[in-house]
């Protein structure tokens, strides 16, 4: 018998609540090694996925495989993940290295191993000098990197982040991205990471699941999900979009105020209508009007830092989003 090269594998999972619907018939398979995020809006039914994986809840229908094991009876205790939370849910009565240790004493682990996985662990984080520390007296951050080591101290095959970096202000939580990342290249296992960040997902990810009023719309890389949505919800939802009623005319030509464009997309028919989703970075303003596309006058402009943020009236009624 061939082994899968899925770690998780989703089956037509539902979940109903007596008043609501949370997931609808959900199928997903996620790679060995991969860090792929689960991304949407807050009651998409993303976190409800997380916790059918770790256990916390149960599927009203479908199947939950973990490497190849089917899990939907199994206790979280049992199961060969961890979790991350939000909320950090470390132990206030206990210092870091006793927060790290609680698993393997559990497990009833030999005294040396767990000296050996604990500053192993601590080294992985960052964070070897704070083995004797009041877990009350660190950072946010430093909180957060507590309860990574505590899961990976278990040398779980998945492990689980819900919202992990939510609690942490803006420059904490683009650090801890790059840490997360470089964590996940080093311990080669597989992160199931959920977030409503959209920017986050990007950085992140290898793979990214758009959510929506439980069902997924769309999977693929960070490239595709941003420069290809499959539908309106994603081309809103993912970074800011310009999305125009539009005729297709044949393949790879379209029409949109009043003008063609070139694009790549086919299979549309002729003469259809369709949705055009333009990127603000891909309108470009030029000096020369006779070379203009269209026209347009600009009625706010924002500095943002990295770029000046347009919003452009043109003649026919349309208003245009521009990052120059």
């Amino acid at each position: 018998m061939v082994k899968s090269n899925y770690i998780i594998e989703l089956k037509n999972i539902t979940k109903t609540f007596p008043d609501k619907v949370v997931l609808d018939d959900v199928s997903l398979s996620v790679k060995k090694g991969e860090f792929i995020t689960i991304l949407g809006p807050s009651g998409c039914g993303k976190t409800t996925l997380l916790r059918l994986l770790a256990g916390f809840n149960s599927a009203t229908k479908g199947e939950i495989k973990i490497d190849g094991e089917v899990m939907n009876d199994v206790p979280p205790h049992l199961r060969p993940v961890n979790t991350v939370f939000q909320r950090y849910a470390l132990f206030p009565n206990y210092n870091v290295y006793d927060n790290i240790a609680f698993g393997l004493k559990l497990q009833k682990v030999d005294k040396k191993e767990i000296e050996q996985r604990v500053h192993r662990a601590l080294k992985m984080v960052g964070m070897t000098d704070y083995e004797h520390r009041d877990v009350q007296s660190l950072s946010g951050g430093q909180q957060q990197r507590v309860a990574i080591a505590r899961a990976i101290v278990n040398r779980p095959q998945v492990l689980l982040l819900d919202e992990p970096l939510a609690a942490l202000d803006l420059k904490m939580r683009k650090d801890m991205q790059m840490e997360l990342k470089e964590m996940h290249r080093s311990l080669g296992i597989t992160f199931v990471y959920v977030t409503h960040d959209q920017e986050e997902a990007l950085t992140l990810s290898d793979t990214i699941v758009v959510m929506n009023e439980g069902k997924i719309q769309q999977i693929g890389t960070p490239t595709d999900i941003y420069n290809e949505p499959c539908n309106a919800f994603v081309a809103d939802f993912i970074g800011e979009s310009n999305i125009l009623n539009a005729t297709m005319i044949r393949d790879r030509l379209v029409r949109f105020m009043g003008k063609e464009f070139e694009c790549i997309d086919e299979g549309f028919g002729e003469n259809t209508p369709v949705d055009v989703v333009i990127r603000p970075e891909d309108v470009y303003i030029i000096g020369n009007a006779e070379a203009a596309m269209f026209r347009g006058v600009v009625r706010s402009c924002i500095f943002k830092g990295v770029h000046y943020e347009m919003f452009v009236d043109t003649p026919d009624g349309y208003e245009i989003q521009i990052q120059d």
